[in-house]
């Protein structure tokens, strides 16, 4: 059953889709604009897409590129391209990829990624050990949604370089993370990478994304897209904002990921100090873990106005999960100080020493230390709190290798050329 955010009628702001928080540029206003004054909406676009594929290839780097009505499009021809008979999903992550194999009549496999603290980790020892099937498509995304970890996208690509199986990596939030070190995807022969322009320029009403590929499976993914399957405006507006803006379009990138980091780390602080654990994360949203079900949580901040994503919609978490997407300081100062009211509703009256709820000498979990304890908070400094600990997620989960991390800062990136690093 599909799950995903953005279905929410409420006044308030909704945290359960993952758009950047800051709007498009103006030069990007402007193409849109340019596209709807000269009536594009009441033409067919070229359903060979040769101009939009030349800005795609220009501003990314790369040669082979198929276009896509939004990445998620992508996930279906690329199982259909190499013609898999197994699917192996790298989760947590979204349940399409179940649905999709049960659709196709295709093994549906999941390969999960386990706790430790703080972060998801993916054992790249274990991924390599399950890519020695032809007929198997590994499906993974990076920065995995929905819990935000990172794996160097170079470390991927020499994974795949030895598979046999085809490499699904969908790179929806690449331009949206701190980590990720500059904007070219990477290549190669098993490897299939999708992007998504929707996410990064936001604009959901405008479904725009695209496939890399080796040149025989783009063919293929080719001849499966439907002929028109980006529309006429997203098509004249991706082509205009990657061609003659790129220049803004590459400050834009920098300047979302600098903002994103520096938000998301002032977000994770203050969640911190409510009890509730945030995740590492390289993304534009946190996820975080309540101690016990998070449902209540999500009720009571809907009554409030504010929309989270429930975590025990993606595959391989439970109801202790929630995601909240970063978005401007204003929304998110809205979203913590509901999540405290809401704690201290849970918690009833303060019963410490007298001091306010919120006070420094209330006891709140910061997260775990590294063997597992509770870190606890008692005034103005961090002690461990020796025993069981009050919140330990990682109970019953072994220790797996830390993500891969590495490349440059947005900071070390230039406009253009910078950003193709690899």
């Amino acid at each position: 059953m599909r799950h995903h955010g953005g279905r929410w009628e409420g006044d308030g702001p909704d945290f359960s889709v993952n758009l950047n928080p800051l709007p498009p540029p103006p030069e990007a206003a402007e193409a849109l604009r340019g596209c709807l004054s000269e009536d594009v909406a009441r033409r067919y676009p070229d359903y060979e897409y040769s101009e939009l594929r030349e800005a795609l290839r220009s501003f990314y780097g790369v040669d082979e590129v198929v276009p896509l009505n939004g990445s998620s499009e992508g996930v279906l021809l690329a199982a259909l391209a190499v013609r898999a008979r197994t699917l192996v999903a790298v989760q947590p992550s979204y349940g399409e990829h179940r649905d999709l194999a049960e659709a196709l009549g295709l093994r549906y496999e999941p390969l999960t990624m386990e706790m430790r603290g703080d972060e998801f980790a993916l054992d790249l020892g274990e991924l390599e050990a399950r890519c020695g099937d032809p007929g198997a498509l590994i499906a993974l995304t990076n920065p995995n949604n929905p819990t935000g970890s990172f794996v160097d996208p170079r470390a991927l690509e020499d994974l795949a370089a030895g598979c046999r199986s085809w490499v699904l990596l969908d790179e929806a939030y690449a331009e949206l993370s701190d980590a990720y070190p500059g904007l070219r995807p990477p290549v190669g022969d098993r490897l299939i990478v999708l992007r998504s322009l929707t996410k990064w320029l936001s604009v959901p009403g405008l479904r725009l994304g695209f496939a890399v590929a080796p040149r025989e499976i783009a063919a293929r993914m080719d001849a499966l897209r439907a002929p028109w399957n980006v529309g006429s405006i997203a098509e004249c507006f991706a082509r205009r904002s990657l061609g003659s803006a790129a220049g803004a379009m590459y400050i834009h990138i920098i300047k979302s990921r600098e903002y994103l980091s520096v938000e998301r780390a002032r977000m994770a602080d203050r969640v911190r100090g409510i009890g509730l654990l945030p995740f590492r994360s390289s993304a534009n949203f946190l996820l975080l873990m309540h101690r016990r079900s998070a449902r209540p949580l999500v009720e009571r901040l809907r009554a409030r106005g504010i929309n989270v994503r429930e975590g025990w919609t993606f595959e391989g978490l439970d109801d202790r999960f929630l995601r909240v997407a970063v978005r401007s300081r204003e929304d998110d100062d809205l979203l913590l100080g509901s999540l405290e009211e809401a704690a201290i509703e849970r918690r009833g009256p303060h019963k410490g020493t007298g001091g306010a709820p919120g006070s420094p000498d209330r006891n709140t979990v910061q997260g775990l230390d590294g063997g597992g304890r509770a870190l606890v908070r008692r005034g103005p400094r961090d002690r461990v709190r020796q025993g069981a600990p009050d919140f330990d997620p990682t109970a019953g989960h072994r220790a797996p290798p830390a993500v891969r991390r590495g490349g440059p800062g947005p900071g070390d990136a230039l406009p253009g050329a910078g950003l193709h690093a690899r």
